[in-house]
């Protein structure tokens, strides 16, 4: 699955009900035993979500191998393994509400 959920930041409520629905996806996917991304990795609204779908021993390996391979952390860097920062676009406030 690579699903894409639009939505109108500028109308309030709606990022928090795409997140939300982001997050619906994500654990049906884990509770049918698969997770909702493969080629592309994890986006970054997902990041904070990996704890759900990988052991803390495969995080950690997934770190050591990111290390191994660009220890200046020069590609992607908070791409792979969650940051706690998200993404730029999440992280920035949401325009005026729509005037109807």
């Amino acid at each position: 699955m690579h699903p894409i959920i639009l939505f109108n930041p500028r109308i309030p409520g709606d990022l928090e009900k795409a997140r939300a629905a982001g997050e619906e996806i994500l654990e049906y996917c884990i509770e049918a035993g698969r997770h909702d991304h493969r080629e592309h990795g994890v986006g970054m609204e997902k990041n904070g979500l990996m704890a759900k779908q990988f052991t803390p021993e495969s995080l950690e390996m997934m770190r050591k191998l990111k290390v191994l391979f660009d220890p200046d952390n020069r590609l992607n860097p908070g791409k792979m393994l969650p940051t706690g920062r998200g993404c730029a676009e999440i992280r920035q406030p949401a325009p005026p509400p729509v005037r109807r």
